[in-house]
């Protein structure tokens, strides 16, 4: 039995849904006949999603909320929210990947460079034998080309549509266009086509574990180290929630 509870955090809805019930929903949602989004969600992203309508909409209406910070899985635990389950990104997509094989589903690529979308593709097909790839094409595409995509992505009617990196709006985008697409899931993740064509590393599980997920990429990127105010104010939020007793 599916075992799915979506709650409240501060005002924004999160799914506890432990693995077996969150793939076991998927796996219902390949078969339904019906249109399907998931979010994985982030701090940054309960935060936006306070603040920008659209957005919030967009997590609302989505079938599946699953957590990825493990900020949200403290705080929640903290407001006395029960057990929520916390979901490794890339963990997260492989296993999609071998249900789809399983039910000898269809997957559609959307967004990075050309050369890593390429890249990405052959090595899936070597990892995932029995992935049917039936589309993909490179994000930071203009506003005329963005119709002939949809109408692509409508004609060839993957089971899985999956958008990374170039896609103006990220979730939005998705949130936008789903009525335009036939019944499938789609969702929206980060860097996984440059992760899968070898361009750029995945982050460890024993850093994913402690919730360092973020400390790569601030070597990389110096100026990321302001992100540590948004989580801040996560904090603050957390607390303030927590003695108004909402």
């Amino acid at each position: 039995m599916i075992q799915i509870k979506r709650k409240s955090f501060l005002g924004i809805p999160v799914d506890s849904a432990d693995p077996e019930s969150a793939y076991n929903a998927i796996e219902g949602f390949l078969q339904d006949g019906k249109k399907h989004q998931i979010v994985l969600l982030t701090i940054d992203k309960l935060l936006k999603a306070r603040v920008d309508p659209e957005y919030n909409r967009c997590i609302r209406e989505a079938s599946l909320i699953l957590p990825v910070s493990s900020g949200i899985i403290h705080g929640a635990r903290f407001h006395d929210k029960g057990e929520l389950f916390r979901y490794n990104p890339y963990e997260f997509l492989i296993k999609l990947f071998m249900i789809l094989e399983k039910y000898e589903k269809t997957v559609y690529l959307l967004g990075s460079r050309k050369e890593y979308l390429m890249e990405a593709e052959k090595n899936l097909k070597v990892s995932f034998h029995g992935l049917k790839i039936i589309g993909r094409f490179a994000g930071f595409f203009n506003k005329e080309m963005e119709r002939k995509i949809i109408l692509t992505i409508k004609k060839s009617s993957p089971a899985l549509l999956i958008v990374g990196k170039g896609v103006p709006g990220k979730e939005k985008w998705i949130y936008r266009n789903k009525n335009e697409f036939n019944p499938g899931i789609c969702f929206w993740i980060d860097n996984f086509i440059e992760i899968f064509s070898g361009t750029e590393k995945n982050i460890s599980k024993r850093m994913f574990q402690f919730g360092l997920e973020s400390l790569p990429g601030v070597f990389k990127k110096p100026w990321k180290l302001f992100k540590i105010f948004p989580f801040l104010y996560f904090k603050i939020l957390v607390l303030i929630y927590k003695i108004l007793g909402y």
